[in-house]
């Protein structure tokens, strides 16, 4: 049985962690927390020098099939409240963490992120940090960095084994509650670097086994009876002055003027050009569903996370992307 020793903090970071891993900037030294922290090796040779309050334990495999290994079996889904759970690749401070779970009870959020500096490596140009607001209501949650109350991940769990690449579960655990609507959201003034490029590694180790992230995808769209692909959307926000705003059109205007105010802060100004009116477009145009969903059996029971199981453990350095 794995445990975390700590009889006080109510919130667990669990990081998934190669030999490249960035989590020990994360702890300021002589800093207290109002978080526990759990590396959970996947590179059999990284070794990292933590002191005793630190959880170091060792699984082989993907982020997601190694987190179902570790949550199955410890107890700490009974002795936390929220539960982080970034890449290892993810540039942020101690005190930012402490406000993310600060920002999480104060807003009664299932899930949550922090947002992305401009710097970031993306997929998702809206979950960018937006000048304007203090956080953003939306349907959709990476999976990069999400930040989960403990009620919500007990339901998700499952959907872990088996996993590699946790691709589809962005937008389902954003419908899991009983009332989704404000119960997920993106943190502005809550910012964190991601420093790797997005892919690589992973999609190079899914292919060797003969499928793929979109095969994963598909999969869990199914057990949830999903159709189609969900893009992020903002339905509602809280600005920097406190003020509710609502609406995909009034925020996507102001979600455009907002990003323009700075677009001359991102790499490649016109590629950020072109994304700030994509974003404007899918805000007008794309239909908001947050219809609160349900998990069925897979269409085979058993079958396809069996498969995708037995590849777990089958190399330390699959990696994380």
């Amino acid at each position: 049985m794995v445990n975390v020793t700590s009889k006080i903090r109510r919130n667990l970071v669990v990081v998934r962690a190669g030999k490249d891993s960035l989590h020990s900037q994360w702890l300021d030294a002589g800093q207290d927390r109002n978080w526990d922290l759990v590396v959970s090796l996947y590179d059999p040779d990284a070794e990292f020098d933590h002191d005793d309050e630190i959880l170091v334990v060792k699984c082989r495999g993907g982020k997601w099939d190694g987190l179902y290994e570790f949550f199955s079996k410890s107890d700490v889904l009974r002795r936390y409240e929220y539960i982080w759970l970034p890449d290892d690749d993810i540039v942020t401070r101690s005190r930012d963490i402490d406000a993310l779970f600060d920002a999480m009870r104060r807003f009664n959020l299932c899930i949550g992120q922090p947002s992305l500096t401009r710097d970031s490596f993306y997929t998702h140009f809206v979950l960018l940090s937006c000048p304007g607001f203090q956080l953003r209501f939306t349907n959709f949650i990476e999976i990069m960095v999400p930040c989960l109350e403990v009620g919500l991940l007990k339901i998700v769990l499952e959907d872990f084994r088996g996993s590699m690449s946790g691709y589809g579960m962005d937008s389902i655990w954003c419908r899991l509650s009983h009332e989704p609507f404000y119960k997920s959201a993106i943190f502005d003034q809550i910012a964190v670097r991601h420093t790797r490029p997005i892919g690589g590694s992973l999609r190079v180790n899914m292919t060797k086994h003969g499928y793929t992230a979109q095969d994963e995808g598909r999969t869990l769209r199914a057990r949830y009876q999903v159709r189609g692909k969900t893009r992020p959307l903002i339905y509602a926000a809280i600005s920097a002055r406190g003020r509710l705003n609502v609406g995909c059109k009034r925020l996507g205007l102001t979600m455009a003027l907002g990003y323009l105010t700075v677009y001359r802060q991102f790499a490649v100004q016109e590629h950020a050009i072109w994304k700030i009116f994509q974003l404007l477009r899918r805000q007008f145009a794309e239909r908001l569903d947050l219809s609160a969903l349900q998990r069925e059996p897979p269409l085979t029971p058993g079958a396809a996370d069996k498969g995708r199981a037995d590849h777990a453990g089958e190399g330390a350095d699959r990696g994380q992307k």
